[in-house]
């Protein structure tokens, strides 16, 4: 088993998750400046390894502090934290989106540290996208600049990350040579933190050699640098690595044939790691143990722990492992003449080399399709962007045109009346005077109202673009949302069935449940938004028992809620008549349903209450969420400033409030909004009573 280690050199590099929780409360009460930038991005480092959900929350707010203070430095610093959040979520285009982002804005403040920082977490993420010519050159660039700086922490990194790349390419001589250069300056500069991990790296490259040519040398050189490695844990309670060590010792001493090695270096990895707990790989050690007492020729003790080995990875259900030992198993049997159980181990063995064989056409597949995803996912973005380039062009262009249309209008028009008044003043000195007097009046108020009437029309055509960039948004986004994790299901399905593992079904059905839904509802909303938009919206008012209506709604909602482990309460037991159109008022509720799921967290309770005063009757909707800040309440009933992210990452672009508005508007009523942050947000609506002799 061979362990290779990826470099990162973040801030804070530390994090203590007990103090968490009070340093959160300890920034969030700081004044919105700097400094507070500064802490909210580190803090959201400090996070993603526990919540990638609240150091996304964390970082936002970074992000907006910074923007609204015009913090450039912080802002680009918080850019960079967020595309850690989305490259610990493996959504890599995302965070190579960020990135480049940050490093742009680093570029343009020739900020060489922080340049030189992103460019190594880019060459990470083209490592994964499998372009390795620009992690090549990510990697080369960043260590440029920390060579000119001089800090050789960061250059041992950068060695060492470069080494990894080569190493997964398979050309071991170039990873062997960063290893060095990594091993040689810690020696020189005496670094020594993690120094078992340089000795680990080039042992592993070793053991390659050992594989591929001359393998006796090559093995007890892969020896000497792991023994060196534990020389250097010995001080250090890392009990993972220290039994990755003891496994590659035991797996080189039994290719040596040093077989008392082997069998005492075995034991100890199979005791370590049932401390760490990792099974996984105990299955190799146990494996290790039992091919050399079969090479010792003990078969009896070999087959034994073989077999032991053989049924571990039974239970960890991993069938890479188990085909490996089941050939293993096969081969012996058939050495010490055993035809039965020879063949018995050979029958598993044809069976696992069907499932690996489907296994990895499925990973190719699946590899190809992400590739293939991200490739058309930044084509639609730069197609988005290039149209939305062109619709601002073509803005500036028509008002630029007007602008001159107007100019020559009143030009025009000035020319015609001076024109007229020297007419006029050759004729009748004294008419003329009164007549310029009465067309400069009226001119200037058909110019003042022209000037009104297209300001007007000008803040339209603002307002409608702006509406319709915030739709193609919500349709390039929230719509593929739920079609990826429909598609990604869909693709689960039939694996989870041929592993007969019916709870991840049953999970699986839940999800899909929830995604197909989350589609319809954003679709209705789509469609109310293209009808509204045409004024062609069907408004029948009808007598509506409220009762029922909310029966119906949440059980919609229930396998959503029970998904968050939400608690829905129903406190309308009486029947209230309204007089009101049904579909709307169903497209509210549901809305307004939908919405206190998103920003509840798990545990909390939605709860749906009625009264009746006067004349009205008051629905409201009650959650235990996150709350929204006072200066935004008003807001998140405007179609463009509505969205945001749920407590578990549910996506929206805030169309469902904004109906909600329009449809109580237009069924007589009125909506108001009481939350408070951490505590919960109540929203409440009015709808006119039913009355046999008015309605």
């Amino acid at each position: 088993m061979i362990i290779q280690i990826v470099s990162g050199f973040f801030p804070g590099t530390k994090s203590y998750s007990s103090n968490l929780d009070s340093l959160k409360k300890v920034i969030y009460h700081l004044p919105d400046d700097s400094v507070k930038v500064d802490r909210l991005t580190d803090l959201s480092y400090k996070m993603y390894k526990y919540s990638t959900d609240s150091a996304y929350v964390i970082v936002k707010q970074a992000l907006r502090i910074a923007q609204d203070i015009n913090y450039t430095k912080g802002y680009a610093s918080a850019l960079s934290q967020l595309g850690i959040v989305y490259k610990s979520q493996s959504e890599y285009d995302s965070a190579l989106f960020y990135y480049n982002k940050s490093l742009s804005i680093f570029d343009s403040l020739s900020m060489d540290y922080e340049r030189a920082i992103n460019l190594n977490r880019l060459g990470n993420v083209y490592k994964r996208f499998g372009s390795f010519d620009k992690s090549v050159d990510c990697f080369l660039n960043a260590l440029e600049i920390f060579k000119s700086i001089n800090d050789t922490l960061k250059i041992i990194f950068i060695y060492n990350n470069l080494g990894i790349l080569y190493y997964d390419l398979g050309n071991f001589e170039e990873a062997l040579r960063y290893y060095q250069k990594s091993l040689e300056l810690r020696e020189k500069s005496g670094i020594t933190s993690y120094m078992h991990y340089a000795y680990m790296n080039i042992g592993n490259v070793y053991q390659q050699f050992a594989f591929s040519g001359s393998p006796t040398e090559n093995f007890k050189i892969s020896n000497e640098y792991y023994l060196k490695a534990l020389y250097h844990l010995q001080e250090e309670s890392n009990n993972y690595d220290r039994f990755l060590l003891y496994h590659n010792l035991a797996a080189n001493s039994e290719q040596l044939e040093r077989f008392d090695n082997a069998k005492k270096y075995a034991l100890k990895a199979i005791e370590l790691g049932k401390q760490v707990g990792n099974k996984e790989l105990i299955v190799y050690s146990i494996q290790c143990l039992g091919n050399t007492y079969i090479k010792e020729g003990n078969y009896k003790k070999g087959i034994k722990y073989l077999e032991e080995s053989y049924a571990l990875a039974k239970e960890v259900k991993d069938i890479r492992k188990q085909h490996r030992l089941s050939r293993n198993l096969f081969e012996v049997y058939e050495r010490i003449g055993n035809a039965e159980k020879a063949l018995q181990y050979l029958k598993d063995y044809v069976y696992y080399e069907d499932s690996i064989f489907s296994l990895n056409r499925k990973a190719q597949i699946i590899e190809l399709e992400k590739k293939y995803e991200a490739k058309r996912r930044e084509k639609e973005i730069a197609l988005l962007k290039n149209e939305k380039d062109l619709q601002q062009t073509l803005l500036a262009k028509n008002e630029i045109e007007n602008k001159q249309a107007k100019f020559q209008r009143t030009v025009l028009i000035i020319a015609i009346i001076l024109a007229l008044g020297l007419i006029i003043y050759f004729w009748n000195d004294s008419k003329k005077r009164k007549k310029i007097n009465q067309i400069l009046a009226s001119q200037n108020k058909k110019i003042s109202s022209q000037r009104v009437e297209i300001a007007k029309q000008n803040n339209e055509l603002l307002e409608a673009n702006k509406t319709k960039d915030k739709l193609f948004q919500i349709i390039a986004h929230d719509l593929r949302s739920p079609l990826i994790s429909i598609d990604s299901i869909a693709q689960l399905i039939p694996i989870w069935i041929e592993e007969q593992d019916y709870d991840s079904l049953k999970k699986l059905s839940n999800n899909l449940e929830l995604s197909v839904t989350n589609l319809l509802t954003l679709i209705d909303n789509l469609l109310n938004w293209a009808l509204s938009q045409q004024g062609r919206f069907p408004y029948k008012p009808q007598m509506i028992n409220i009762k029922d209506l909310v029966v119906e709604a949440l059980t919609i909602y229930q396998s959503a809620a029970e998904l968050k482990n939400i608690k829905l309460v129903n406190e309308v037991k009486e029947d209230i008549f309204v007089f009101a159109d049904k579909n709307m008022i169903h497209t509210v509720l549901r809305n307004l349903l939908n919405n206190a799921i998103k920003f509840t967290p798990e545990g909390g309770t939605v709860k749906v209450e009625l009264s009746v005063k006067s004349d009205v009757a008051e629905i409201s909707v009650e959650d235990t969420g996150v709350g929204i800040e006072e200066k935004y309440k008003e807001e998140v009933f405007e179609i463009a400033h509505g969205n945001g992210n749920g407590t578990k990452g549910e996506t929206g672009k805030g169309l469902g409030l904004f109906f909600c508005k329009e449809f109580v508007k237009i069924n007589r009523g009125d909506i108001f909004i009481d939350s408070k942050i951490n505590q919960g947000t109540t929203i409440t609506f009015t709808l006119p009573l039913y009355d046999p002799t008015n309605n």
